[in-house]
Parts: C-alpha cells; structure tokens; sequence
C-alpha cells in the first residue's frame, strides 16, 4: 500500500475532511489531495506534520502490520523509502517495533539533497555521522560543513536542516530520539 492510499485510508478512518487535514497538519488542501492520489511525494518535513496531524508515528506510513517482530534487520531486508524530490533514500536500520525509543536511519543524500525549503522542529534529539563524503547541518542560525567522520548532536526543537552541498553522494547514519519515521 502505497504513503498516500494509507494517509487516504487514515484521515477517512479518523473522519477527517481534508479540509481539516490540511488545517491541523499546516500542508495545503491541494498538496494533500495529490499526495492521497499518488501523483507527488511528501517530503520529510510535511509528512512529519501529517503524521503529527493524524496522531501517528511516521513510521506508521512504512510499516508492514504483517511482519513479525525482529532483533536483527539484514542489509537486504532494511525497509527503504525514496523521496526524489529532496533527492534521500532513506533505509530504516532498526527493527520496526512502535514501543522503540531509538530511530537509526542509513541515508543516501545525493548531490543538492536538502531536508525541506524551510527549517522543521520537532520534540527529540538528532544525532548524525557522515559515514561517506560532506553534509551542511544547520541548527537555528548557525551552519556547520561536516565531513567523513565527523558528527553533530542536537536538540531537535531548535530549527534545524540539512543538504548535501556537495557533487557526490553523501551517506549518513542518522539516529532520532524519539523516532520521527
């Protein structure tokens, strides 16, 4: 089932007009009505606000009720949800029980990938680690450029973003406290 059938099948559950979505979750009538149809791709930051609207984790969008409950998740079994339009293919690295209080994800940021036009802030801690090329992390008004091996820890109410301002493919291993996804 693809994010949009599930946020259709969601806010119908919840008797919502999208009308209200929109109102509760700040994301235009418009937007949401092609994300339902499957004609755009939300990004993180306005999924968050959907998902925050609708009273559910992010991760709800993703996980398979049907899957048994694991320890170990395998490379090739990592849950893996594409954005093109931030340019991030984003593979969930931990098992996918709702009670987690940690969300570990292995991202793929390519060349001009960005978090969203505008800084997001949420309840929680990020912590993320460049595993392979550079990252800009910009937490309230101040930019850091990390490179290979370098790290940033911050609270996740202070407005924060990311991009890729490289020509490569940055990979990151980032960890939410609690999860966003």
């Amino acid at each position: 089932m693809t994010i949009g059938k599930k946020i259709l099948d969601l806010r119908q559950s919840k008797k919502l007009t999208l009308r209200q979505l929109s109102k509760l979750s700040g994301c235009s009538l418009g937007f949401l009505s092609q994300i339902e149809r499957d004609l755009v791709s939300p990004t993180i930051a306005s999924l968050k606000k959907i998902a925050d609207a609708l009273e559910v984790n992010m991760m709800y969008f993703f996980d398979d009720p049907h899957s048994n409950q694991k320890v170990v998740v395998r490379r090739n079994e990592r849950n893996k949800m594409v954005n093109p339009k931030s340019k991030v293919t984003y593979e969930l690295l931990r098992p996918q029980f709702s009670e987690t209080e940690l969300e570990a994800l292995y991202m793929y940021l390519k060349p001009g990938a960005f978090s969203g036009k505008e800084s997001h802030s949420h309840n929680g801690e990020e912590f993320v680690i460049v595993l392979k090329g550079q990252m800009e992390v910009s937490v309230e008004n101040e930019t850091f450029l990390l490179d290979e091996g370098d790290s940033a820890l911050y609270k996740s109410n202070h407005p924060h973003s990311w991009k890729n301002p490289s020509d490569d493919v940055t990979e990151v291993l980032w960890i939410n406290h609690p999860p966003t996804f």
